[in-house]
């Protein structure tokens, strides 16, 4: 665990997180940090996680560790927050209150308390990400290989295709949609992106593969789980009405960035005659001969 050096494991969440007294128990928040950093690891790599934590243990609070500890540590006090937010008693879960010098908050404020460090969590996590692409233990993993394959290899990339604001954290976790999306497009293209040298058709692969991607991952997560302010904005407003359900709001947002990606390939391709002078008009439906009247499903 990359805190509680020397057991100042509460001075040091107060100093990454600002929420957390010094003075309080560490303790009691010690196995949620172990989770936290669990999870991480997970999604970074457990061999890099451990190359992180060893820096710290040898007393080296380089940025990269300093990242690491503040993407965990607000995501532990949140997490420590909401489950203190009633008092959990033999006698059953109670509500502490002092009507003198104290209230209990309202709904509205635990929520925007939430947001606020939910968004310092992204924060230090895109950080966190900026760091790893250039650290050599991150560059020698699986992870950042595969990354490597793809025809979009950064956030500013993938923001630049699709137009959705992509944040590190929101690229490294959308790294396997966009995998599955790249394979997709280059089944349709009939090479992959590694041939492609015609500055044009490049652009057409990766945006017809980032737009795709999108589709794909919000196919598969929820909309409080989505990193981006600007990315959950979209889904709700742009492409969803106000009194949407949240599953509607994805699904509409899927059918569109669906339909854009089919654009995209369906220029690729002309694009792509067009390169080897074979350029002609692509229907979409048969021409209307009066002779020959059919219908195919």
């Amino acid at each position: 665990m990359i805190f509680n050096q020397n057991g100042e494991g509460a001075e040091e969440l107060r100093v990454v997180t600002s929420s957390y007294y010094a003075n309080a128990d560490f303790d009691k928040i010690a196995g949620i940090v172990e989770q936290v950093q669990d999870e991480i690891a997970r999604q970074i790599g457990t061999d890099v996680m451990a190359a992180i934590e060893q820096e710290y243990i040898n007393g080296q609070l380089t940025p990269l560790v300093k990242a690491a500890q503040r993407t965990i540590g607000y995501m532990s006090v949140l997490r420590y927050f909401r489950l203190n937010d009633i008092s959990h008693e033999t006698d059953g879960r109670k509500v502490k209150m002092d009507s003198t010098n104290e209230r209990r908050p309202f709904e509205w404020q635990l929520e925007r308390d939430d947001q606020m460090h939910l968004e310092e969590y992204y924060n230090a996590y895109d950080r966190l990400v900026m760091l790893l692409m250039d650290d050599s233990t991150f560059q020698q993993s699986t992870l950042y290989q595969r990354i490597q394959s793809l025809c979009i290899t950064s956030a500013g990339v993938l923001e630049w295709v699709t137009g959705i604001e992509a944040t590190p954290h929101l690229y490294l976790r959308m790294a396997p949609a966009i995998f599955e999306a790249q394979q997709y497009v280059e089944k349709r293209l009939g090479r992959p992106f590694t041939e492609i040298e015609d500055e044009a058709l490049r652009y057409l692969f990766q945006a017809a593969t980032g737009n795709r991607a999108v589709a794909l991952f919000v196919q598969k997560t929820e909309m409080k789980t989505l990193p981006s302010g600007a990315f959950r904005i979209a889904v709700s407003q742009n492409h969803g009405t106000t009194t949407s359900s949240t599953t509607e709001q994805l699904h509409d947002f899927h059918v569109h960035m669906m339909s854009v990606s089919d654009n995209y390939i369906h220029d690729m391709q002309h694009r792509r005659d067009v390169l080897v002078g074979e350029e002609g008009e692509h229907l979409i439906v048969p021409n209307n001969d009066k002779e020959n009247k059919y219908f195919i499903m």
